[in-house]
């Protein structure tokens, strides 16, 4: 049944009775709710029917998660729950059914201040299952994909996707719903192959074609169209949560100079149909292939980079791993990142390996250019400026962090301090903190914790420190006190090193002048000890600075040269006073670190006025017309030390170590997962990904195109493949997909042409109350589903109609979407701002840029229907539409002609004559036929597809 809602304009309510009919087309409205039973099955079926329930009530405190599990019982796997909770064939002597039924609210499962009882026909079907054997079934997910019989059927079947689908249909005494015509058929191909409605040339071919192979042509012209990969990679980057700003401004935002590179390189990547294992490899592993360095597919890495840039960097790496795996995979890993996940075999160890594979790589300071830019004078004017501002920047940041790390070299008792307090680790996930000159680093603060903690107890320094650190309050002055004359005697004669200004000195076992400082000023507690090292190093770091500034003015021309091994050189030459600087001044101490981490440690007027410097750079790739496109890409290092799980996800209260390698719940129960291997921890795991062996992979995104085709997937919860997912509606077809995808070397085209050319894809939406009534909720697929145009599609559709739409710029710089007057490009181009969302993109259910899309939310609202009437977006473009036939001068060709421009088909009878009607005695008044063309436009017909 074809419901069409009117939506009463009560601007033109003078003209309404001439206006009724085409009134009765307005569409952004529409609501459908349709009442009817579920699919009903002839037997209780573990993953379809009881594996939900079990998910929804139970595995919160009976599944995987370990430190959650109450009552040492495990429900997820059959030995465990058979063993305490489930008698097989005895449903009333199972303690489950017991659990469940019991009116002691003490027993009663699950607690009844959870809220979430189950209700007795679930309770029922647990009962018929336990009777039935109890059988479990390993997850269909996490099953391999195998390449299913395709079913014989009674009635006629083009392809094996009809087959898989009339079967099931023809086992409910169901049929797929008659073919649309031609004109909807085209239609209905444009729209989902480039967002764009077919011109009315293009319907008469068709139509007009009598060859059995005109539909596929059609597909085969629409996909080799640049249009398509505009259309398709819009979708994917709802996947990749792309946006053009950083988002989590609270105030203005900023925004990435380079994005668009990676939204133009999966458009290109679409358009050339490159093969779905690369594309995949690519876009995690691009930079570990051996490309070029200005390879235009290095740009690929957008998908990591492209996201919300937290201010917490292990926000950054849970953002990159919720990406990959719930946008490739299905699975919602980032759930395990405090705890074992709930519901999944996703322990905490396997978030914190993929943690480790990401967290090894870093963004360059300056990410490298796209392909070979043109020598315009821009691009000349472009290098000096950033020449110049990259100097003015770099020699702030060389000057001020000497001058930052020379005063922490004086600070070692500031430190030295808290950690003879016992203060704890600190969190350095506020790395955006301001600081004055006495103000404690936290990042500095770990450093020499760490640092001292990786050093033995006979350190010639800090070997005091070490073993007066473990001594109790009570005994600590004399202890102290027994310990320095058993180092002074280890020491020997003094006179020994007493030629401390001369270049071959030496040290003994114990650096003399901590000795020294110990014995002058007596410690009585650890506070007071470290006192007496930051006193030492600050008078040491004082004659080093002094001394140098002295060995300087030596050299002056003019002045009387002193010799390398003059006394007055003994702060220099001294082998002791060498030995204690090492502490200050070596790579890899606390104080010594390079000038892009320092500078996160400068003063706030300082940093602040880097910053300046630094956002001048950024303004100039942003907005200079010389600056080059440049990928946004990642580089991986070598770890210095072990990646370790965060316990409770409290990045300072470290677990076990844990290594890179792929998910365990998809390695072979017989074998270890394999360790990523540094320096391509990321093309370890993107050849894991797209491992044939992987049973997630090509299901989830076989799944994803058939979603975009027909609304809804074959699992219609596209990005959470896990045990609370909803079953495929047709498991053998989405395995069949899948095999056959892979035959195809991961071809995209012609997974669209096995699609479109199916039966499914091309019968009509047509509703059959019988059909309803079975299968309320078109499981079965007995009919098209009727579908909105997405914002992007309805735009560049009403650009399209309109004449306006401009498809020869392809690619580069984002433009205002909500500009006005409107910029004529495709919607895919328009500037995405993930801070500031539009009440536009709000709307219409654009999707979230913040986290990955598999599935946009579908919604009515009166918002909709409100920019149908008052947009001035869309009385522009219906202005621009009308205009389009001024020249025809017979009023009922004209109308021909915009419904044909707008529909792909002649008007009716009734609709020729409600527009005739109309128009009445001012056809020739232009505003006029601009209220046509607006309902044209805002019409169900326009904005839905059949």
């Amino acid at each position: 049944m074809n419901r069409k809602f009117r939506v009463r304009i009560s601007c033109w309510i003078a003209r309404i009775g001439r206006l009724a009919t085409l009134a009765s087309h307005i569409g952004f409205g529409i609501v459908a709710c349709w009442l009817g039973g579920d699919i009903g099955a002839a037997e209780v079926r573990f993953n379809e029917d009881v594996r939900p329930i079990l998910a929804e009530h139970c595995l919160h405190c009976h599944g995987p998660d370990e430190a959650e599990r109450q009552g040492d019982l495990r429900l997820d796997l059959e030995a465990a729950a058979k063993a305490v909770a489930i008698v097989p064939g005895a449903p009333d002597q199972s303690l489950l059914i017991e659990r469940l039924i019991t009116d002691d609210s003490d027993l009663r499962m699950p607690p009844p201040e959870t809220g979430k009882p189950l209700s007795p026909e679930q309770v029922e079907t647990l009962r018929q299952w336990i009777s039935a054997g109890a059988k479990y079934q390993g997850h269909w997910a996490f099953e391999p994909i195998r390449k299913p019989e395709v079913p014989s059927v009674q009635g006629e079947a083009i392809t094996e996707i009809d087959r898989f689908v009339i079967s099931k249909l023809e086992a409910r005494g169901l049929r797929l719903s008659p073919a649309v015509s031609r004109p909807q058929l085209i239609r209905r191909a444009s729209l989902d192959l480039i967002g764009l409605p077919p011109t009315w040339e293009e319907v008469l071919a068709f139509v007009g074609d009598p060859d059995p192979d005109a539909f596929a042509r059609v597909i085969d012209r629409l996909l080799e169209s640049p249009r398509y990969g505009e259309r398709w990679g819009r979708h994917w980057l709802d996947i990749a949560r792309y946006a053009d700003t950083h988002g989590g401004a609270a105030i203005g935002f900023k925004r990435f100079p380079f994005s668009y590179t990676y939204r133009d390189y999966v458009i290109n990547a679409f358009n050339a149909d490159l093969p779905y294992d690369r594309f995949v490899t690519e876009q995690l592993a691009a930079d570990q292939l051996g490309l070029a360095e200005n390879d235009p597919a290095l740009a690929a890495l957008g998908f990591l980079t492209v996201g919300m840039q937290f201010r917490n960097p292990h926000d950054v790496i849970d953002d990159q791993i919720d990406v990959v795996t719930r946008g490739l995979m299905g699975l919602t890993v980032a759930c395990a990142r405090c705890h074992d996940h709930k519901y999944d075999p996703i322990p905490t160890a396997d978030y914190y390996s993929l943690y480790a594979t990401f967290a090894s790589s870093t963004k360059p300071a300056f990410p490298p250019i796209v392909g070979t830019p043109a020598d315009t004078p821009a691009f000349q004017a472009y290098q000096i400026e950033l020449r110049k501002r990259q100097v003015a920047a770099s020699n702030m940041r060389r000057d001020q962090t000497q001058v930052m790390r020379s005063r922490l070299r004086m600070q070692v008792a500031m430190y030295l301090r808290e950690l003879a307090k016992g203060t704890p680790e600190q969190d350095l996930s506020a790395a955006f903190l301001s600081y004055r000159t006495d103000d404690l680093r936290p990042l500095v603060l770990n450093r020499w914790r760490d640092y001292l903690t990786g050093l033995p107890t006979d350190d010639p320094v800090f070997g005091p420190w070490k073993q007066l650190s473990s001594v109790a309050a009570d005994d600590f002055a004399a202890r102290c006190q027994e310990l320095l004359q058993v180092w002074k005697t280890e020491n020997g004669d003094p006179a020994t090193f007493a030629n401390q200004h001369a270049l071959a000195s030496a040290t003994p076992k114990w650096n003399p002048r901590v000795l020294a400082a110990i014995e002058a000023q007596p410690p009585t507690s650890p506070v007071e000890l470290a006192d007496v090292y930051g006193k030492m190093f600050a008078e040491l770091n004082r004659q080093w600075l002094q001394a140098l500034l002295d060995v300087s003015l030596g050299a002056v021309e003019g002045v009387a040269v002193i010799t390398d091994e003059d006394g007055r050189y003994e702060p220099i030459n001294s082998a002791v006073n060498a030995q204690l600087r090492r502490h200050l001044y070596e790579p890899g101490t606390p104080t010594a670190m390079d000038d892009e981490l320092a500078s996160t440690l400068l003063n706030r007027t300082v940093r602040d006025n880097l910053n300046g410097k630094e956002g001048a750079i950024h303004g100039l790739q942003l907005s200079d017309a010389g600056s080059p496109p440049r990928a946004m890409v990642l580089t991986e290092t070598v770890p210095e030390q072990p990646f370790r799980i965060f316990v409770r996800g409290n990045p300072i209260s470290r677990g076990e170590v844990v290594e890179p390698h792929f998910l365990t719940a998809l390695t072979s129960a017989t074998a270890t997962p394999s360790i990523f291997p540094d320096g391509k921890r990321r093309r370890a795991l993107a050849e894991s990904i797209v491992d044939p062996n992987n049973p997630l992979s090509r299901r989830v995104f076989v799944n994803w195109v058939w979603q975009q085709h027909f609304g809804r997937g074959l699992v219609r919860t596209p990005d959470d493949f896990g045990t609370r997912s909803q079953p495929p509606t047709h498991p053998e077809l989405l395995d069949y997909l899948a095999s056959t995808f892979l035959a195809s070397g991961g071809s995209l085209k012609q997974l669209h042409r096995q699609i479109m050319l199916s039966q499914v894809y091309q019968q009509g939406s047509v509703e059959n109350l019988e059909a309803r009534n079975a299968d309320a909720d078109n499981k079965l697929l007995w009919r098209m589903p009727r579908r909105r145009l997405d914002l992007e599609a309805m735009r560049d559709s009403m650009l399209a109609v309109s004449g306006e739409l401009d498809v020869a710029e392809i690619g580069g710089r984002p433009f205002e979407l909500l500009s006005h007057p409107a910029v004529p490009r495709r919607s895919v181009y328009g500037f995405v701002n993930r801070d500031i969302v539009s009440s536009l993109a709000s709307t219409f259910d654009v999707a979230d840029a913040n986290t990955c899309t598999a599935q946009r939310p579908e919604t009515t609202v009166p918002q909709q229907t409100l920019f149908a009437l008052n947009s001035p977006f869309i009385q522009d473009r219906a202005a621009a539409f009308a205009k389009l036939s001024v020249d025809i001068e017979d009023r009922a060709t004209r109308v021909a002609a915009m419904y044909q421009r707008a529909y792909g088909r002649p008007p009716s009878h009734e609709e020729r004559q409600a527009a005739t009607e109309f128009l009445g005695d001012a056809a020739s008044d232009a505003g006029t036929w601009d209220q046509l063309a607006h309902v044209l436009l805002a019409s169900n017909e326009f904005i839905f597809v059949d």
